[in-house]
């Protein structure tokens, strides 16, 4: 005989009901939230407590509206599907997360300085410098033998969320004169092509005063360098608008760096630009080779009661001078053409600048006067190192060794030849131009410098030289100078109680060890 089951009242089979979901809440709210904390994988195998539910459920004792509700799904979703899900939510929240943590943490590395860098790579600030120093010795007395500390400078650079760049520079060596601040600017950039930046930079006119100091072709400078616009404070537009080509345009003092306007009459800054063109770049051959050609010009007006003067390449004697300009002002024109072909291992260099001066002096006579100066210079790396990889942008860079120099390892570093010709010509500039309008005048003497009493307008210069790189960050430059003057010049050398003596030349040789980081 079968037996029957009484069947439970309502008010019990709720109350059964109402117990059994406490109990399983209170089993399932641990297990929730270790499905939440835990991005463990829960196994295939559906859990106990989800096995329970569906034996409840397969006996009445509880809805499938219940079962659900208390096992947590919703239509088709089983407990594992549910439990799955939600490891891939806090999977995805978690790397979520971590990603913008990583973003607002900067990572420290040593790469050609100290870099800090967010975790996308959107914000950074570096800390770096350079110290060059150096040694110089005259023949025949014509300056003082010394030692230098030519440059010594702090670098701290950034930029802020991509587009923005900054650069605050200064030059210890320098602190006891008004040169100690080096660049201070700011630069935005929309794009390659578009960017702007002000403050106090170097201008965009001549390749040799774009490249930087830290890895100049020679240890100094050419003759053409003192004509054209260096660092001054001012605004720019500059870019890349495609690769091959590049343009900067800037309004500038005028005035040099370190300097403001201060004259209220001079009312016209400098405008100057610059545009290059890498022809190997366009024709897609720039891994090994460097057709580049720019050119150049600047026009503004300047106060006067200013003169010229120009010094040696190995810094020695003064010889050129100039009284000053007189008048309401001086409207100074500048233009400079520039070349460089490199292939390989070998390069050629030039450039062509004339600077114009006029106006009209205080006794109301006026004047145009011109100053040219130029240099062709011949570059062979001895070790093979090609100078196209280290050009970019209309500029030519650091060159690595293809193995860097180790004492008593086996490599030997790079080692670089080199030889410069140099011309400067301000045959315009006479002791016979009337007081005001760029008459040749004398030099006046300084402590440990040696100016000419008696000046020439013209003078040519050779330089050769001999370059050790060890690694992209240390080199050293040998360099002899052979400068040659149109006409004897009258040497004051205003020190060590030395009397004034009559040179038509100046020979020297100058040593440098320059490190950067």
């Amino acid at each position: 005989m079968q037996r029957k089951y009484p069947v439970a009242k309502p008010q019990t089979k709720f109350f059964y009901r109402t117990i059994i979901a406490a109990v399983v809440g209170l089993i399932l709210s641990p297990l929730s939230a270790l499905a939440e904390d835990e991005p463990a994988t829960p196994p295939p195998k559906r859990d106990k407590t989800v096995r329970l539910l569906e034996k409840l459920r397969d006996k009445g004792i509880i809805t499938e509206e219940e079962f659900n509700e208390v096992a947590g799904e919703t239509g088709d979703e089983s407990a594992t599907t549910r439990a799955e899900r939600r490891r891939k939510a806090f999977q995805e929240a978690q790397q979520q997360s971590q990603a913008e943590a990583q973003k607002e943490q900067f990572a420290g590395r040593f790469n050609n300085g100290i870099n800090f860098q967010s975790g996308d790579g959107r914000n950074a600030f570096a800390l770096s410098g350079r110290v060059q120093a150096d040694y110089r010795r005259f023949s025949e007395n014509t300056s003082a033998d010394t030692f230098d500390v030519r440059r010594a400078f702090v670098t701290l650079q950034g930029k802020w969320n991509e587009y923005l760049t900054w650069d605050i520079t200064g030059d210890l060596a320098n602190l006891v004169n008004n040169s100690h601040l080096e660049f201070a600017w700011v630069n935005i950039a929309y794009n390659d092509s578009l960017q702007f930046r002000m403050g106090q930079f170097t201008m965009p006119f001549s390749m040799e005063e774009q490249q930087s100091d830290r890895w100049l072709d020679f240890q100094e400078r050419s003759l053409v360098n003192n004509l054209v616009p260096q660092k001054e404070r001012g605004f720019m537009m500059h870019g890349v608008p495609m690769p091959g080509l590049t343009y900067g345009l800037a309004l500038s003092t005028g005035q040099g760096k370190n300097n403001n306007d201060a004259v209220a009459v001079k009312a016209n800054n400098d405008v100057i630009g610059r545009a290059t063109i890498n022809i190997s770049e366009l024709a897609g051959i720039e891994a090994n080779s460097v057709l580049h050609f720019a050119g150049a010009f600047s026009v503004g007006d300047l106060p006067t009661g200013f003169g010229l003067n120009q010094r040696t390449e190995g810094r020695g004697i003064t010889f050129f001078n100039t009284q000053p300009f007189s008048g309401q002002s001086v409207t100074r024109t500048r233009a400079g053409v520039e070349a460089a072909i490199a292939y390989g291992p070998v390069k050629v260099q030039g450039e062509y600048v004339m600077s114009n001066f006029s106006g009209t002096s205080i006794a109301n006579r006026s004047y145009d006067r011109n100053i040219r100066a130029s240099y062709v210079e011949v570059l062979w790396m001895l070790t093979g190192e090609r100078y196209a990889e280290a050009y970019r942008n209309g500029v030519f860079g650091r060159i690595v060794p293809i193995q860097n120099y180790t004492p008593g390892g086996k490599s030997l570093g790079a080692w670089e030849l080199g030889l410069r010709l140099s011309s400067y010509d301000g045959s315009d500039f006479t002791t016979a131009n009337a007081v005001g309008t760029g008459r040749l005048g004398t030099g006046t003497g300084a402590t440990n410098v040696a100016f000419a009493a008696v000046s020439t307008n013209r003078a040519n210069a050779l330089t050769a030289q001999l370059k050790w790189t060890w690694t992209p960050n240390l080199r050293f430059y040998l360099n002899y100078v052979d400068t040659r003057f149109d006409t004897p010049v009258t040497v004051n050398p205003n020190y060590g109680g030395l009397t004034s003596f009559v040179t038509d030349r100046e020979r020297a040789i100058t040593v440098r060890a320059n490190y950067d980081f």
